[in-house]
Protein backbone atom coordinates (compact mmCIF):
# COMPACT_ATOMS: atom_id res chain seq x y z
CA UNK A 1 0.00 0.00 0.00
CA UNK A 2 1.54 3.35 -1.22
CA UNK A 3 1.24 6.94 -0.19
CA UNK A 4 2.80 10.09 -0.79
CA UNK A 5 5.47 9.25 1.74
CA UNK A 6 4.53 6.43 3.84
CA UNK A 7 4.22 2.84 2.31
CA UNK A 8 2.75 -0.42 4.40
CA UNK A 9 3.94 -3.48 3.37
CA UNK A 10 1.94 -6.77 5.13
CA UNK A 11 3.01 -10.36 4.70
CA UNK A 12 2.11 -13.72 6.56
CA UNK A 13 4.86 -15.57 8.18
CA UNK A 14 3.94 -18.56 10.46
CA UNK A 15 0.74 -17.56 11.08
CA UNK A 16 1.56 -14.52 12.24
CA UNK A 17 1.10 -11.05 10.35
CA UNK A 18 4.46 -9.06 9.58
CA UNK A 19 2.94 -4.78 9.24
CA UNK A 20 6.39 -3.68 8.04
CA UNK A 21 6.12 0.12 7.80
CA UNK A 22 8.46 2.41 5.42
CA UNK A 23 8.38 6.39 4.65
CA UNK A 24 7.81 8.99 7.20
CA UNK A 25 5.01 8.91 9.15
CA UNK A 26 4.08 12.81 10.27
CA UNK A 27 0.58 14.38 10.81
CA UNK A 28 -1.22 13.76 7.69
CA UNK A 29 -0.30 10.11 7.64
CA UNK A 30 -1.25 9.48 11.31
CA UNK A 31 -4.73 8.49 10.58
CA UNK A 32 -3.97 6.22 7.56
CA UNK A 33 -1.19 4.68 9.23
CA UNK A 34 -3.52 3.86 12.46
CA UNK A 35 -6.57 2.64 10.45
CA UNK A 36 -3.81 -0.16 7.83
CA UNK A 37 -3.05 -1.44 11.69
CA UNK A 38 -6.43 -1.51 12.87
CA UNK A 39 -7.96 -2.96 9.87
CA UNK A 40 -4.98 -5.72 10.02
CA UNK A 41 -5.73 -6.12 13.77
CA UNK A 42 -9.76 -7.30 13.60
CA UNK A 43 -8.44 -9.85 11.20
CA UNK A 44 -5.91 -11.40 12.60
CA UNK A 45 -4.51 -14.65 12.62
CA UNK A 46 -2.64 -15.51 15.92
CA UNK A 47 -0.96 -11.91 16.40
CA UNK A 48 0.25 -8.90 14.53
CA UNK A 49 3.69 -7.67 14.44
CA UNK A 50 5.01 -4.05 12.94
CA UNK A 51 8.39 -3.63 11.54
CA UNK A 52 9.54 0.15 12.09
CA UNK A 53 13.37 0.09 11.07
CA UNK A 54 12.30 1.34 7.69
CA UNK A 55 9.92 4.16 9.66
CA UNK A 56 11.00 7.84 9.81
CA UNK A 57 9.01 10.08 12.55
CA UNK A 58 8.17 13.88 11.89
CA UNK A 59 8.04 13.27 15.85
CA UNK A 60 8.61 10.66 18.64
CA UNK A 61 5.27 11.51 19.62
CA UNK A 62 3.46 10.09 17.20
CA UNK A 63 4.52 6.66 18.08
CA UNK A 64 1.70 6.71 20.55
CA UNK A 65 -0.51 5.32 17.32
CA UNK A 66 0.73 1.96 18.32
CA UNK A 67 -0.45 2.32 21.98
CA UNK A 68 -3.85 3.46 20.50
CA UNK A 69 -4.09 0.41 18.31
CA UNK A 70 -2.92 -2.19 21.04
CA UNK A 71 -5.54 -1.09 23.28
CA UNK A 72 -8.34 -1.35 21.03
CA UNK A 73 -6.83 -5.03 19.85
CA UNK A 74 -6.09 -6.12 23.24
CA UNK A 75 -9.79 -5.86 24.10
CA UNK A 76 -11.04 -7.49 21.39
CA UNK A 77 -10.16 -9.66 19.64
CA UNK A 78 -7.55 -10.31 22.26
CA UNK A 79 -4.41 -9.98 19.55
CA UNK A 80 -1.12 -9.65 20.96
CA UNK A 81 0.85 -6.79 19.16
CA UNK A 82 4.98 -6.54 19.28
CA UNK A 83 7.05 -4.10 17.27
CA UNK A 84 10.59 -4.91 16.03
CA UNK A 85 13.18 -2.11 15.69
CA UNK A 86 16.98 -3.72 15.46
CA UNK A 87 18.47 0.35 14.59
CA UNK A 88 19.95 1.28 18.36
CA UNK A 89 19.36 4.53 17.78
CA UNK A 90 15.96 4.30 17.48
CA UNK A 91 15.55 2.08 19.94
CA UNK A 92 17.25 4.03 22.48
CA UNK A 93 15.11 6.99 20.76
CA UNK A 94 11.58 5.00 22.23
CA UNK A 95 13.08 3.53 25.27
CA UNK A 96 14.20 7.14 26.65
CA UNK A 97 10.45 8.60 25.81
CA UNK A 98 9.03 5.15 27.11
CA UNK A 99 6.90 4.71 23.55
CA UNK A 100 5.23 2.51 22.68
CA UNK A 101 4.58 1.88 26.34
CA UNK A 102 2.51 -1.02 25.79
CA UNK A 103 4.12 -3.02 23.18
CA UNK A 104 6.68 -5.77 23.50
CA UNK A 105 9.35 -4.60 21.38
CA UNK A 106 12.01 -7.11 19.86
CA UNK A 107 15.40 -6.94 17.77
CA UNK A 108 14.39 -9.57 15.14
CA UNK A 109 11.60 -10.72 13.46
CA UNK A 110 12.05 -13.95 13.90
CA UNK A 111 11.99 -13.25 17.60
CA UNK A 112 8.85 -11.39 17.56
CA UNK A 113 7.01 -14.52 15.60
CA UNK A 114 8.06 -17.20 17.87
CA UNK A 115 7.05 -15.13 21.31
CA UNK A 116 3.61 -14.75 20.03
CA UNK A 117 1.60 -17.23 22.37
CA UNK A 118 -0.50 -20.08 20.01
CA UNK A 119 -3.64 -20.81 22.31
CA UNK A 120 -4.39 -24.32 21.93
CA UNK A 121 -8.10 -23.83 21.54
CA UNK A 122 -8.19 -20.89 19.01
CA UNK A 123 -10.23 -20.32 16.40
CA UNK A 124 -12.56 -18.16 14.23
CA UNK A 125 -15.38 -17.99 12.21
CA UNK A 126 -15.57 -14.95 9.78
CA UNK A 127 -19.00 -15.29 8.06
CA UNK A 128 -20.82 -12.46 5.93
CA UNK A 129 -24.61 -12.16 6.69
CA UNK A 130 -27.10 -11.73 3.87
CA UNK A 131 -29.13 -8.39 3.47
CA UNK A 132 -32.26 -9.98 4.39
CA UNK A 133 -35.25 -10.56 6.72
CA UNK A 134 -33.58 -13.89 8.00
CA UNK A 135 -30.24 -12.25 8.98
CA UNK A 136 -31.03 -13.07 12.60
CA UNK A 137 -31.99 -16.65 11.82
CA UNK A 138 -28.60 -17.50 10.21
CA UNK A 139 -26.80 -15.50 12.64
CA UNK A 140 -28.05 -17.76 14.97
CA UNK A 141 -27.37 -20.87 13.00
CA UNK A 142 -23.79 -20.09 12.13
CA UNK A 143 -22.91 -19.64 15.99
CA UNK A 144 -24.70 -22.33 16.80
CA UNK A 145 -22.68 -24.68 15.03
CA UNK A 146 -19.45 -22.74 15.51
CA UNK A 147 -19.81 -23.86 19.68
CA UNK A 148 -20.55 -27.23 18.26
CA UNK A 149 -17.31 -27.07 16.40
CA UNK A 150 -15.84 -25.93 19.62
CA UNK A 151 -17.27 -28.04 21.97
CA UNK A 152 -18.82 -25.23 24.16
CA UNK A 153 -21.76 -27.13 25.28
CA UNK A 154 -23.28 -24.62 27.79
CA UNK A 155 -22.80 -21.58 25.47
CA UNK A 156 -25.30 -23.42 23.08
CA UNK A 157 -28.43 -21.61 25.10
CA UNK A 158 -26.34 -18.16 25.26
CA UNK A 159 -23.90 -17.18 22.73
CA UNK A 160 -26.46 -17.77 19.52
CA UNK A 161 -28.88 -15.66 20.78
CA UNK A 162 -25.92 -13.18 21.64
CA UNK A 163 -25.95 -13.27 18.15
CA UNK A 164 -29.73 -12.22 17.66
CA UNK A 165 -29.34 -9.76 20.18
CA UNK A 166 -26.64 -8.22 18.11
CA UNK A 167 -27.32 -8.09 14.33
CA UNK A 168 -31.13 -7.25 15.54
CA UNK A 169 -29.87 -4.00 16.75
CA UNK A 170 -27.60 -2.35 13.89
CA UNK A 171 -29.16 -0.82 10.82
CA UNK A 172 -26.83 -0.88 8.40
CA UNK A 173 -26.97 -0.62 4.17
CA UNK A 174 -24.09 -2.08 4.20
CA UNK A 175 -23.39 -6.10 4.67
CA UNK A 176 -22.69 -7.03 8.01
CA UNK A 177 -20.01 -9.66 9.24
CA UNK A 178 -20.64 -12.44 12.07
CA UNK A 179 -17.41 -12.42 13.66
CA UNK A 180 -16.99 -15.68 16.08
CA UNK A 181 -13.36 -16.28 18.30
CA UNK A 182 -12.71 -18.70 20.76
CA UNK A 183 -9.40 -18.44 23.11
CA UNK A 184 -8.85 -20.45 26.25
CA UNK A 185 -12.10 -20.01 28.36
CA UNK A 186 -13.18 -16.84 26.09
CA UNK A 187 -16.09 -17.20 23.63
CA UNK A 188 -16.50 -13.79 21.61
CA UNK A 189 -19.61 -12.79 19.51
CA UNK A 190 -19.07 -9.65 17.33
CA UNK A 191 -20.43 -7.66 14.42
CA UNK A 192 -18.39 -6.18 11.80
CA UNK A 193 -20.57 -2.72 11.22
CA UNK A 194 -20.29 0.93 9.34
CA UNK A 195 -23.36 1.71 12.24
CA UNK A 196 -22.96 3.25 15.29
CA UNK A 197 -24.39 2.79 18.49
CA UNK A 198 -25.87 6.04 20.72
CA UNK A 199 -25.78 5.82 24.96
CA UNK A 200 -29.40 4.63 24.31
CA UNK A 201 -29.07 1.83 22.01
CA UNK A 202 -25.66 1.05 23.94
CA UNK A 203 -27.83 0.96 27.16
CA UNK A 204 -30.54 -1.50 25.57
CA UNK A 205 -28.45 -3.71 24.13
CA UNK A 206 -26.46 -4.40 26.85
CA UNK A 207 -29.45 -4.64 28.99
CA UNK A 208 -31.01 -7.60 26.71
CA UNK A 209 -27.85 -9.42 26.69
CA UNK A 210 -27.49 -9.59 30.55
CA UNK A 211 -31.09 -10.92 30.86
CA UNK A 212 -29.55 -13.82 28.05
CA UNK A 213 -25.72 -14.78 29.75
CA UNK A 214 -26.14 -17.10 32.63
CA UNK A 215 -21.88 -15.87 32.60
CA UNK A 216 -19.69 -13.24 32.81
CA UNK A 217 -19.56 -11.01 30.00
CA UNK A 218 -17.92 -7.93 28.75
CA UNK A 219 -19.21 -5.82 25.79
CA UNK A 220 -17.20 -2.64 23.75
CA UNK A 221 -16.63 -1.55 20.20
CA UNK A 222 -13.22 -1.65 18.66
CA UNK A 223 -12.32 0.87 15.11
CA UNK A 224 -11.95 -1.84 12.86
CA UNK A 225 -10.45 0.82 9.88
CA UNK A 226 -12.21 2.27 6.78
CA UNK A 227 -14.97 3.96 8.98
CA UNK A 228 -16.19 0.59 9.89
CA UNK A 229 -16.32 -0.54 13.64
CA UNK A 230 -16.71 -4.11 15.39
CA UNK A 231 -19.50 -4.36 18.22
CA UNK A 232 -18.44 -7.24 20.55
CA UNK A 233 -19.62 -9.32 23.62
CA UNK A 234 -16.83 -11.50 25.33
CA UNK A 235 -18.64 -14.45 27.39
CA UNK A 236 -16.81 -16.31 30.04
CA UNK A 237 -16.91 -20.10 29.53
CA UNK A 238 -17.00 -22.45 32.87
CA UNK A 239 -14.34 -25.04 32.39
CA UNK A 240 -16.12 -27.78 33.66
CA UNK A 241 -18.45 -27.47 30.36
CA UNK A 242 -15.68 -28.35 27.88
CA UNK A 243 -15.97 -31.24 25.91
CA UNK A 244 -13.90 -32.52 22.85
CA UNK A 245 -15.06 -30.46 20.08
CA UNK A 246 -17.09 -32.28 17.16
CA UNK A 247 -15.82 -31.69 13.24
CA UNK A 248 -18.65 -30.37 11.15
CA UNK A 249 -18.52 -30.41 7.27
CA UNK A 250 -18.42 -27.21 6.57
CA UNK A 251 -21.37 -25.14 4.60
CA UNK A 252 -22.01 -22.19 2.40
CA UNK A 253 -23.24 -20.06 5.66
CA UNK A 254 -19.96 -21.44 8.03
CA UNK A 255 -16.46 -20.10 7.00
CA UNK A 256 -13.21 -20.38 8.80
CA UNK A 257 -10.31 -18.78 7.67
CA UNK A 258 -6.92 -20.20 8.04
Amino acid sequence: MAGSSLEVDVREQNGVLVVRFSGRLDWATYMRAQDVLLDHATKELFGVVVELDELVTESPALLVLFDVVWLSAARWPGISMSIVVSDHQLRSTLESRGLPRHIPMYSTTTAAVSAVVRLKHEDRVDAPLPTCRCLPHVAERITERACERWGVQSMLDVAPQVAVELVSHIEDDSPLALLLRMRGNKLSVAVRTTARFDLKQWHIMRHNVASIAVCNFTMGETPAGGGRHVIWALLDVPEDSRRPPSYLPETAVFTRQA
